[in-house]
């Protein structure tokens, strides 16, 4: 088994090294003990403490920024010598692991990121990692989207000066880890990996020691204060459960170890807003509740899944408010299982699941009590079927395992229905139904412009739908229908959840109808195309789903309808002149390219792909368009044939049609 890289720490503290982690050496307590409470020895009282102004952090002063792995294109941080006071004694995160499948090459060795370094000043990294959260926050804390995620970037980015600070550096550690995560593969690959393991411990090593230079009391003074806190504590609890989910023990009672410190940091949001929750829903924060508890908390689970762990639990002799504790614990695991296949809600409880165990529960896991710990294979389990996540992978499964192997026989019995559940999950996804091979992939790439080169298109996973949502809403920005049929950012937000919603059950039954192209060195999808044909006849336009546009809050069903009523009638138009109504064609719905990755050839080489199965099929392709891209088209074969037009408010929100939309209806014809 494949096991992290760590230089060794020699005057490290005995627990560190009874644990196998690194110790940062700061007396009387280290940083790793301080941070779950534990009692932190040293084998020698008299070995004096490094001093963290000398060493690494004073030969990198001189020469002003971090080794840069190559290939990479923006220089890395400066690392800068650590003030004498500066001696942070609250919580620190246990150092990033690497995850397993992209263990650094051990070609690179990078130097350690000082713990106690701090910097004020902004340099091109700081930029990159602000832009790729920005761009990808959706996946990077998939908690984190529409109204809410605003509201962090304005705290981070626009908040008061003390605050500020130590929320922008989580944000920033949290861009680096994923950055460390999806890197690509190879010898390249894995420096890079490296670098941004070593960035993210320093911007959260900076952020942790920006928070904790504050006094309890500061925060306490005012529930404006307590907000940034909460959300700092989120963001940290958050990163500590990526960092967990990366290990991968080899002893289950060290996993088990880890499992409980993140739970234990992770529950600190609790002692942040211990006595002020009903004031947190007066402050701006107050979505939270308005998007999280009234989906997922409270109330009870409709599903079965955890039926026999509940029933084996209530004959397991606990205490009548341990056994509420339990109820409570598996109930919100039992939302998980079902909302399949509703992505969000599933991430949503399995990252602040640490926050909704009450305390009667934390203490059985720390005290090892069996009957509980078999209910951490359901949580095991919820995990593997977010599997696609960035920061989960294959950690669910591998867990659950160790689990099972910890536990033994004699509780094999109370572990048969998620180890089941397991296996009929892997069977699933060995049987899911492939996209036929792109066997001239390579032709049509190489046709493209050199920057798309590097892209490759694929059939998208289920969840891979919150980032198709994200990329249709980013396209479409500039499109006056679309804030004709959602004028409010309420509604806006609304219809990206319908979109994931309805990409997410588009994508688990039908074989077909969808594409994404990813960047490989990101692991990020850029783009999407959907189409329907007679071999994939779903519907995909928006304006044609079953429920449509009256699933979507706050829009103007007006413009929904009538935009379907012209479309078809444009479309039937095209087919009874082209005598196509007897054949059937392809119709292109969607090519949407994220407006960061636009205008390097992702949206042609997407619509070629199509192209191509049409071909294969003998069949025409129909699409609507604006002007924006009617040129990209014709240079791909297509002929405008027909256009139709309405009229719709301006985007400024007047309620006059004073502006007149206009669509051009084309076709392609394979030669």
């Amino acid at each position: 088994m494949m096991r992290r890289r760590h230089k060794k720490s020699r005057k490290g503290c005995l627990e560190c090294k009874k644990r196998h982690i690194k110790c940062d050496e700061t007396r009387p307590r280290c940083i790793n003990c301080a941070t779950v409470d534990r009692e932190c020895q040293y084998s020698t009282s008299t070995t004096a403490p490094v001093d963290m102004a000398e060493g690494s952090a004073s030969r990198s002063v001189s020469g002003g920024t971090s080794p840069q792995p190559p290939g990479l294109t923006v220089p890395g941080p400066a690392y800068f010598s650590a003030s004498p006071s500066a001696s942070p004694s609250a919580p620190y995160l246990t150092p990033l692991p690497i995850p397993f499948s992209a263990a650094p090459d051990p070609a690179y060795a990078s130097p350690q990121p000082q713990p106690h370094a701090f910097n004020s000043k902004v340099d091109l990294a700081h930029m990159q990692l602000l832009h790729h959260y920005l761009t990808y926050h959706t996946d990077i804390y998939p908690f984190v989207q529409g109204d809410l995620h605003e509201i962090i970037v304005k705290m981070a980015l626009y908040g008061s000066e003390k605050e500020r600070p130590f929320l922008l550096h989580s944000l920033l550690a949290l861009s680096a880890r994923h950055l460390s995560s999806v890197s690509s593969l190879g010898h390249q690959g894995q420096q890079q990996s490296r670098y941004y393991h070593d960035l993210a411990i320093q911007m959260q090593t900076q952020a942790l020691t920006l928070f904790n230079s504050f006094d309890v009391e500061y925060f306490a003074q005012s529930m404006e204060r307590r907000v940034p806190a909460f959300m700092f504590s989120a963001i940290i609890g958050f990163h500590a459960l990526c960092d967990m989910l990366s290990f991968r023990d080899d002893d289950f009672g060290m996993a088990l170890n880890r499992f409980t410190e993140y739970l234990r940091l992770h529950r600190g949001i609790i002692s942040v807003m211990d006595g002020y929750w009903e004031d947190l829903k007066r402050t701006e924060l107050g979505i939270v509740y308005q998007m999280a508890v009234p989906n997922f908390i409270g109330g009870e689970g409709t599903g079965k899944e955890c039926d026999d762990i509940l029933r084996r639990l209530e004959g397991a002799g606990l205490a009548e408010e341990e056994l509420g504790g339990v109820r409570r614990a598996v109930n919100a695991l039992q939302y998980v299982f079902d909302a399949a296949p509703d992505y969000n809600r599933r991430i949503h409880v399995l990252c602040y699941w640490a926050v909704l165990i009450p305390p009667s529960m934390m203490t059985m896991i720390e005290t090892g009590r069996r009957e509980v710990l078999a209910i951490l294979a359901y949580y095991f389990l919820a995990l593997h079927y977010c599997k696609e996540a960035w920061f989960i992978g294959n950690a669910g499964e591998f867990l659950l395992r160790g689990l099972t192997r910890y536990l033994g026989p004699e509780w094999e019995a109370w572990l048969k229905m998620p180890m089941r559940m397991l296996s009929e999950a892997l069977e699933a996804e060995e049987t899911l139904p492939t996209l036929p091979i792109l066997t001239n992939l390579t032709t049509f790439i190489s046709s493209t412009m050199d920057a798309a080169r590097n892209l490759t298109v694929e059939r998208p996973s289920q969840d891979d739908a919150g980032r198709i949502a994200e990329i249709h809403i980013a396209a479409m920005n500039e499109n006056p229908l679309l804030h004709a049929q959602c004028p409010t950012p309420h509604s806006i937000s609304s219809l990206q959840r319908f979109l994931e919603k309805e990409v997410t059950g588009h994508i688990r039954g039908s074989d077909g109808g969808i594409l994404v192209a990813r960047d490989p060195g990101t692991g990020l999808i850029v783009g999407f195309v959907r189409w329907t044909s007679p071999s994939c006849p779903e519907s995909v336009k928006l304006e044609e789903s079953a429920s449509g546009a009256h699933d979507i809050e706050g829009c103007r069903h007006e413009f929904f309808d009538g935009y379907v009523e012209l479309a078809e009638k444009a479309k039937k138009r095209v087919m009874t002149a082209s005598g196509l109504g007897e054949t059937g064609c392809y119709h292109l719905s969607f090519v949407c390219i994220d407006p960061a990755y636009q205008g390097r050839g992702a949206g042609k080489m997407l619509s070629k792909a199509v192209l191509d199965f049409a071909r294969a099929d003998g069949l025409p392709v129909y699409l609507e368009s604006t002007d924006v891209a009617v040129k990209m088209y014709e240079k791909l074969g297509f002929r405008k044939v027909d256009f139709f037009e309405m009229r719709i408010p301006t985007r400024e929100g007047s309620e006059e049609l004073e502006e007149v939309y206009e669509e051009v209806c084309m076709i392609w014809k394979p030669i």
